[in-house]
Order: C-alpha cells, then structure tokens, then sequence
C-alpha cells in the first residue's frame, strides 16, 4: 500500500512541475543569481562615450548602473540606477564631459534582492580635442615644437614631494610646467616657467599633499611653435608623522575607510554602515555623510574610535521620506588627513506614511551610533557572507517546489534503502 502511494505521489509531482513550466507559472530562470556582464563602449568622443551592459539572469525588479574613472582600482564617477522590470538584452548610459585623449575604466553594476553584483572591467580612450589647444603658432617662427620629459618623483613624504623633468626648447622662448592629481584628468597645474630656447632640467615642490595617497603628474612645455606633454609618471606619499614633544612619542597616520551596504531599512529610517581601519597610532573619529544626492549635505554624529585597529561603525538615521534614494559614505578623521570611503545608496520603502519628523538637512544628525571592535581574523576575512537569505524561496511556488523536490528526495530514499524481498520458494510436500 504504501509503495503504491509513493508511486502515485512521484507521478502527481511530475505532472504538477510540468504544469508550472508550461502555464509560466515557474521558470527556473526567475531565482537565477543575479548576473551582469560589461559591454565595450560605444560613440567615444574626445568628451563622451556611452557605456554599455548585458543583464542575463537575476530576479526583478533590477537597478542597474555605471562606475567609471581614471583609475581600476577606484571609481570616483557613477550613472544614476535605473530600475528594470525585465531582463534586458542590454542597457546603455551616456557619460560627458570627459577630458580627451584619456583613457576610462568601467563596469556595469546590478541590485535586486539578492543583493548586489559587478561585472568585468573595461576600458576606453577618447579622443584628441581639436579645440584644446588655444595657443596660436606663428608659421614664421624659425624652430620645432619643444622636447619634454617627465622623471620620476624625489623626496617623497607623508604630505610634499618634488617634482623632476627635462625640456628643450628647440632653439626658440620655451616654458614649462607641471600637471598633477589623484587621477590622469590632471586638474591642477603649477606656475609656468621660462626655461630658454636649449636644454634644462627642472623640478618643483608638492606641498600640502594627503598621505597615503596615489598621485599621477606630467610635464608641459610650450613654445611659439606648439604645446607638448611628457610622460604620465606616479608616487605615493607616505604615512603622515609627527612627534608629540610632550612625551616625546612619535605617532603615524594610515586610516582606510569602507562604506557597507545599509541595513534595517524601512519607510523612515535606515541604518548606515562602515568599517574603519587604523594602521597608524592617532586615533581617529569616525561619521556619515548622507542625502539625497551624491553631494550628500548631512552628517551623522562625530564619534571617536580611539586607537583601536579596526570598527565597524552603525549609525541609524531616521525622519527619512518614503520612496525615497539616500546616498552615503562613511568618513575618518585623525586630525591630520580626512578619508573617505565609497558612496554607496538605498531607497527606502514605499509606504503612504506620513512623515512629519523630517530630520533638516542643514544640521548634523543626532542619532545612536555603535562601535564594535574587529578582530585580527575578521579584518583579514572582511568581506561579503557566501550564504545569503536569498537560499530560502521568496514565494509560493518556490516553497511549492521545494516541497515536491523533498517528496522526491524521500521516494529516492525508499527506493535505495528499503530491504530486497526474500525470493519465497514454494516447498511442495508430498503427502
């Protein structure tokens, strides 16, 4: 009887999981882990491009964006999330006012409810800007354009480095400068010297610089016939110092900042996290920064984390708006160098709540932060859990399908572990 019920209990499995494929009413497809691939680049100018991505799998609704920059290892520019309810060939976002004849790393990102994912890492150059180059060449000048050379960086320190390079002017008035930044857009430039018309090394001082920071710089040179750039060349500065002469104790500065995903998220209120890390032996002090934008415009209450190596920080922000998207990152501070960790975003839930308590957004926010120390074994294992909640079904046909796989799994079990039957043979006695 009951190998007759577990039968019949197979067959109304099967049928029932071919009903639910045929009628849409399952697809393995819609649990599928969230993927994104990076698309090459489209429609590169000397100051635009469009940025390109594939969603293949994942469950909807998706947010799907951009992160770009000079630098792989840190993008500093993002697309705004755009929301998909469909799985989409693929998604584009146009990017301006890019510098030309740089080169751009980007990815494509995507969140939904299993949490969130990147893809690969690609890059563009743009293009040479005709318009650039503003200075007018005389064609009766008798001469060529100047040589330029970028050497490497000397005397380098916790906030000031010099700067070296090589120029020849090619037989006509020639000057020459320096371009520098965190990044190759090359935003800031030093003043521009007079150097002759033949061959000269030169070289100026960096002051004020941050610690622990990656700079990139180049030489410029001009003259009558052109404008010419050197090499890109970089440095780090080191950890920031300085003696406490008061006992004599000499003290160093090396902080890293990791904005976390938010948590608790409801219709008002979200918690913000962040992990601190401090190397050196100042102690530091620890906030957010948040809004509605990416120029963020408030912050959280200043708390100290002492000396301790590392925390992770959690600050619950409230009097928030339904439906709402809040930027944030979290920020360090020791006295001597400020440091930022990444922006990250979360919108909160859409509810007809009446919110009457909005926190202003002109002062500091006084909330209750936390502070928990980080273990030697946990700083080296910082990262994402691989056992997500996303394990469990998140609706009905998902519990409904995991109910038909344990039906099978015990059928399979009965069928492997249940004792062979003893062939009977029949004993004929003869009267």
């Amino acid at each position: 009887m009951f190998n007759k019920t577990m039968k019949k209990a197979q067959k109304i499995s099967i049928l029932l999981i071919i009903t639910l494929m045929t009628f849409g009413l399952w697809s393995p497809r819609a649990n599928a882990a969230l993927s994104i691939t990076t698309n090459n680049a489209s429609n590169v100018g000397y100051d635009r491009a469009i940025l390109s991505g594939m969603l293949s799998e994942g469950s909807l609704p998706i947010n799907a964006w951009f992160e770009f920059g000079t630098n792989p290892n840190s993008f500093n520019l993002a697309t705004s999330p755009t929301y998909y309810n469909s799985l989409s060939s693929n998604f584009t976002a146009p990017i301006s006012g890019l510098s030309s004849t740089t080169t751009y790393y980007f990815r494509a990102i995507a969140e939904n409810s299993q949490g969130r994912v990147y893809g690969n890492i690609l890059s563009f150059t743009t293009s040479y800007n005709p318009n650039y180059y503003t200075n007018n060449i005389n064609p009766n000048y008798i001469g060529a354009q100047p040589a330029i050379t970028t050497n490497p960086a000397t005397v380098i320190s916790g906030n000031s480095a010099i700067l070296n390079g090589f120029v020849n002017g090619n037989g006509l008035s020639t000057t020459a400068w320096f371009e520098w930044d965190t990044n190759t857009n090359f935003t800031n430039s030093t003043s521009q010297n007079y150097y002759g018309e033949s061959m000269n090394s030169f070289n100026i001082t960096l002051n004020n610089l941050y610690p622990n920071t990656l700079y990139y710089f180049r030489t410029v040179a001009q003259n009558p016939k052109g404008r010419v750039f050197g090499n890109t060349m970089s440095f780090v500065t080191g950890p920031m110092s300085y003696t406490n002469y008061s006992n004599n104790q000499f003290l160093s500065s090396d902080l890293r900042v990791n904005t976390n995903p938010a948590t608790n998220i409801d219709n008002t209120s979200a918690q913000l996290n962040g992990l601190i890390v401090n190397s050196g032996t100042i102690p530091s002090d620890t906030y957010f920064e948040w809004g509605t934008t990416n120029s963020l415009g408030n912050k959280t209450e200043v708390i100290s984390t002492g000396s301790l190596p590392a925390v992770r920080h959690a600050n619950t922000i409230n009097g928030l708006k339904s439906n709402t998207t809040y930027y944030f990152r979290a920020v360090a501070n020791n006295g001597l160098v400020v440091k930022y960790g990444e922006t990250n975003y979360f919108t909160t839930d859409n509810t007809n709540t009446v919110n009457t308590n909005i926190t202003n957004t002109t002062n500091t926010t006084k909330n209750t932060p936390t502070i928990t120390p980080v273990s030697q074994d946990e700083r080296i294992n910082i990262g994402a859990s691989v056992i997500g909640s996303s394990f469990l079904p998140n609706n009905l046909f998902g519990w409904l399908l995991l109910f038909i796989l344990i039906l099978l799994v015990i059928v399979l079990a009965q069928r492997l572990f249940r004792p062979s039957p003893l062939r009977q043979e029949q004993v004929i006695t003869q009267h």
